[in-house]
């Protein structure tokens, strides 16, 4: 009689990128204490799509997966094995959990089908009458939400009476500021993409070329190089020659607004602010190009926003406080008599912008706070080692045009022991000669 050959569920860890269980453990004993700490019981963790999915930060950070855009929760007990929802039923669960094909990291998985099955996963965990810690999303400035509706939290309240509800989202934000090594070799990586993006643009920009192309291509070199379809690119063009129109050119701009079919032009100033994603992890960069010559005041913005980043990055030190490092990359720009929309950083990492985020505080708040305020996140006074953080320069010179600037050059910083490392290594290419 022959012998039942065993079935082997088909696998794409070795074509994604994946970090080690080691790395997993690491981070749940690291929540777990926290837990413990706040007399937590369980973490429910809610994902959805917004800020560009960056709204799944923390379930990736405990799952290595995400609700691939269409939202996700997790159920994270003290003791026993979490459970992650995510995916329509129809995307999940045939012939097989569609996550057990693309993670080691957990095993229960099931698709996502409202409150009800999160309240009985809860309760087999059995938390029904613990601390339920509710985790959300705040790394994102604006985009910020605890991301449960009132239907959701009044759904809880009814169906776990003798639980209660606590916020824990700044439980895992904070964990999240410090990477591990490994988190650091997917940034170098994402960083070397960011690179090869900035490349192209440099290449492409040029009078006759659209708008569109030159993103299409941006997002097609990410992809070709294990990227994910990540495609956050505020890219703007204008011309800064023609006479009496006012531009929209201090910050560029987001989807839908870009790309559009616009043709460049000698003339032309091209901006983008971009990140790109390996495995999740967002390297970002910010440059500015001019297609010709560039006027005499425009170069000189140009200058003073390379002194403002060159300034700001010798500050991304451990132990130097988070208002100090900010006030430098502004210096420059005060003595010059520039404005600026966004003058600093913020931390980057599976989101952005993480903690701390000091890219659009007041200076004056800055200066007063020494980043202990709430400009620049949950009591993170100073910068510390395996801190990564992306920069931003978008300045203008409002004496000569209140509608032209600059955007760039940026980079993205390991913050080490040694000093400041750039992850992708901005170029400062200004003038496109054409």
């Amino acid at each position: 009689m022959k012998k039942k050959t065993e079935e082997r569920l088909v696998s794409y860890r070795e074509y994604l990128p994946q970090l080690s269980l080691a790395e997993r453990d690491r981070r749940w004993a690291a929540v777990w204490e926290a837990m413990i700490l706040h007399q937590i019981d369980c973490l429910l963790v809610m994902g959805d799509d917004r800020a560009f999915g960056q709204a799944d930060a923390n379930i990736r950070y405990l799952t290595q997966v995400t609700g691939q855009r269409m939202g996700s929760a997790l159920v994270f007990p003290l003791e026993g094995t979490p459970v992650f929802f995510g995916a329509a039923p129809h995307i999940h669960d045939k012939p097989f959990p569609v996550y057990k094909a693309f993670t080691d990291w957990i095993t229960e998985t099931r698709s996502l089908g409202g409150m009800a099955p999160i309240v009985e996963a809860i309760k087999a965990a059995g938390c029904e009458k613990g601390a339920i810690g509710l985790v959300g999303f705040q790394g994102a400035g604006p985009y910020a939400s605890n991301l449960f509706s009132q239907e959701q939290i009044q759904f809880l309240e009814r169906e776990l009476p003798q639980a209660r509800l606590v916020e824990a989202t700044p439980l895992l934000e904070r964990l999240r500021t410090i990477k591990s090594p490994e988190e650091i070799g997917l940034l170098k990586k994402s960083g070397e993409i960011s690179h090869k993006k900035l490349d192209v643009m440099i290449r492409m920009a040029r009078p006759g070329v659209k708008e569109c192309e030159l993103y299409a291509e941006m997002v097609k070199t990410e992809i070709s190089l294990g990227g994910e379809a990540f495609i956050f690119n505020l890219l703007a063009s204008g011309s800064v020659t023609d006479p009496g129109v006012v531009q929209h050119l201090l910050h560029g701009r987001g989807q839908p607004l870009a790309p559009t079919t616009r043709p460049l032009k000698k003339g032309d100033l091209v901006m983008a602010e971009f990140h790109s994603s390996y495995g999740g992890y967002l390297s970002g960069a910010e440059l500015s190009l001019y297609l010709g010559k560039p006027p005499r005041q425009l170069q000189r913005i140009h200058d003073v926003a390379i002194e403002c980043h060159e300034a700001g990055v010798a500050k991304l030190r451990p132990g130097v406080p988070i208002g100090e490092a900010a006030e430098a990359f502004r210096a420059p720009a005060r003595k010059a008599g520039m404005a600026f929309v966004e003058l600093g950083f913020h931390g980057h990492g599976l989101s952005s912008p993480e903690f701390p985020r000091c890219a659009v505080a007041p200076s004056e708040r800055l200066r007063t706070d020494r980043g202990t305020g709430p400009f620049c996140g949950r009591g993170l006074a100073e910068l510390k080692e395996n801190m990564v953080v992306a920069t931003n320069v978008d300045i203008h010179d409002p004496a000569w045009r209140p509608d032209i600037g600059v955007m760039g050059p940026a980079d993205t910083i390991w913050i080490t022991a040694q000093g400041p490392v750039r992850l992708v290594g901005t170029p400062r290419d200004f003038s496109i000669a054409v």
